[in-house]
């Protein structure tokens, strides 16, 4: 999946609110069990370095799913793209997610 949005800024694998890396899993409650917090990222002089990253939508980023969704399809992601967001620290949940 080319498409895949992250909003989480301090993700080790986002670069331009692109996710970069190879494969995700999306579990339990719409959780990326993926995202793994970067310190060097979460220092405030960091705060809007995401912003002027150029976005890589060259990885082809493998979707495991094993939440109950609609486009979960034998356990991986079927959507053309999704979007990954959080709004406490260290949480990643996929908005995409649309319950079975």
């Amino acid at each position: 999946m080319k498409d895949l949005k992250c909003g989480l800024r301090e993700c080790r694998y986002n670069k331009g609110y692109c996710c970069c890396s190879k494969s995700i899993t999306v579990s339990g409650m719409t959780d990326c069990t993926t995202f793994t917090p970067d310190e060097s990222k979460r220092r405030v002089e960091f705060e809007a370095a995401n912003d002027f990253i150029p976005a890589n939508y060259n990885v082809d980023t493998q979707v495991k799913c094993d939440a109950n969704c609609i486009y979960n399809s034998d356990g991986s992601c079927s959507a053309t793209g999704i979007t990954v967001m959080g709004n406490v620290p260290d949480s990643a949940k996929c908005l995409t997610f649309i319950r079975d």
